[in-house]
């Protein structure tokens, strides 16, 4: 394995230990900031760190006029400011480890999307294959939870968690086909727009909530510097590098790391479909994101 292809698996762990972080602390600060202040914080926190990285990189990004903007901008929105409002609304109402099992079937939606957007990425019969076992997946662990007494409410949680997924591999998408920048200057520009949305959204639907207790406050920062803003130059790097299948593996292995932090941190218990429905996505993502051995790096 060359050098480069290494350091890609590098930051692949990266991405998987950010990503699946980022559940128990959202399930932490959620507790006293609601889901529209939690976005715009969280990314008012990630805008000055990427900015500190673009300038230790002696970089710039492109001129406000550039076209480049309004496509990073779309970026931000789909892939950061919608996507968090929805997992920090869905953190409110669902274990962590679940919230981060349904963030695992990104990867199933992003075959499904680079199959259909992506040139190179075209589904074989083993990856449709996949997407149909992933599917189960989401149908197992979505089911029992649509039985319970607040059915109504287990199903608001579950939606949004599926369709802040569902946004996540639209970005993915978007990301492989935006124009060519570096990628903190990318992450930097996803940031900024997306903080903008944030920013207007949390004015428009929530009172500002006072300061939070230091846990919450503590996991807030947190979620800023490590899933939202560093991990967003990896995303970038990676998509960029190898193509948005190959990045979705940190989403599909972050649900094991949230899981095992969700049990030993939050005392979570989850039930046996939970678990069943983790192991039928991490299939199915196995199947759509496997490379036969030749062409292995």
């Amino acid at each position: 394995m060359s050098t480069s292809r290494a350091s890609d698996w590098l930051v692949l762990a990266f991405l998987v230990i950010c990503w699946g972080s980022a559940f128990a602390a959202l399930r932490v600060s959620t507790e006293h900031v609601g889901p529209f202040w939690n976005t715009a914080g969280r990314l008012m926190v990630a805008a000055p760190v990427l900015a500190l990285v673009v300038a230790g990189r002696r970089e710039r990004p492109p001129p406000g006029h550039d076209r480049a903007w309004l496509i990073y901008a779309a970026i931000g929105f789909v892939g950061l400011a919608a996507p968090f409002a929805l997992f920090a609304f869905s953190a409110q109402r669902l274990p962590s480890a679940v919230n981060a099992i349904c963030n695992g079937a990104s990867p199933i939606f992003t075959a499904v999307l680079a199959h259909l957007f992506v040139s190179g990425e075209r589904l074989s019969a083993r990856k449709g294959l996949g997407v149909l076992v992933g599917f189960a997946g989401l149908a197992t662990l979505v089911a029992p939870r649509l039985q319970a007494a607040d059915a109504v409410v287990e199903a608001e949680a579950l939606g949004a968690a599926l369709l802040g997924a569902l946004l996540y591999a639209v970005a993915n998408v978007l990301t492989k086909r935006a124009p060519p920048l570096s990628s903190s200057v990318g992450a930097l520009m996803m940031c900024l727009t997306a903080g903008a949305f944030g920013i207007a959204a949390a004015l428009a639907l929530e009172p500002l909530p006072p300061l939070p207790p230091a846990p919450a406050l503590l996991s807030l920062v947190a979620l800023g510097v490590f899933p939202t803003g560093l991990a967003s130059v990896g995303f970038v790097y990676l998509v960029r590098r190898r193509g948005p299948v190959f990045m979705s593996m940190a989403v599909y292995l972050a649900p094991l790391w949230a899981t095992a932090l969700g049990v030993a941190i939050l005392g979570e218990r989850p039930g046996w479909p939970a678990f069943a429905a983790l192991g039928l996505i991490l299939a199915g993502v196995a199947l759509t994101t496997y490379a036969p051995a030749a062409k292995r790096d």
